[in-house]
């Protein structure tokens, strides 16, 4: 295997597992989340902390289907890489997509977050990151369009 498919590999690796962390989640998280808010903070539970757990379980929720198209675009971006087309139109669309995803992610969160400062924390951070893939989507953009132009040339 070629070195700089590494990465790539490894990226693929963690996709993948993160993936299947997501999955498990999908069935098991109020129970866990139950188990660890009370666990972490060591009080019985009342109305504040069930208020709690049904707002960060419903960013969870609401959250579950992006990550899990995000988990799906990455992964497509990652064959993609492995096959040695990366300056193509598709993984522009992958690596927008994501960014989309990241924005809906802290939209989601800001609304269930006020009043929990994690889930604004989140908010922040999913905005970030989604703002980063928009200027790696016009970085990738360009050389998609140099590329073309290349071809074009004799």
């Amino acid at each position: 295997m070629k070195r700089r498919h590494l990465s790539a590999v490894l990226s693929l690796v963690i996709c993948a597992a993160s993936g299947l962390l997501l999955l498990a989640w999908v069935f098991t998280f109020p129970r866990f989340f139950s188990w660890f808010y009370l666990t972490y903070h060591g009080i019985a539970e009342n109305p504040y902390t069930l208020a709690v757990q049904r707002r960060v379980i419903g960013a969870f929720y609401g959250c579950a289907p992006f990550a899990a198209a995000s988990l799906y675009c990455l992964i497509r971006l990652l064959l993609n890489i492995l096959k040695d087309r990366v300056f193509i139109a598709a993984n522009v669309t992958y690596v927008r997509l994501v960014s989309l995803f990241c924005y809906a992610v802290a939209a989601i969160t800001l609304v269930t977050g006020v009043g929990y400062f994690p889930l604004l924390i989140i908010c922040f951070a999913t905005g970030t990151v989604g703002t980063l893939l928009l200027v790696m989507k016009n970085l990738l953009r360009g050389a998609v369009e140099l590329r073309e132009e290349n071809e074009l040339t004799i």
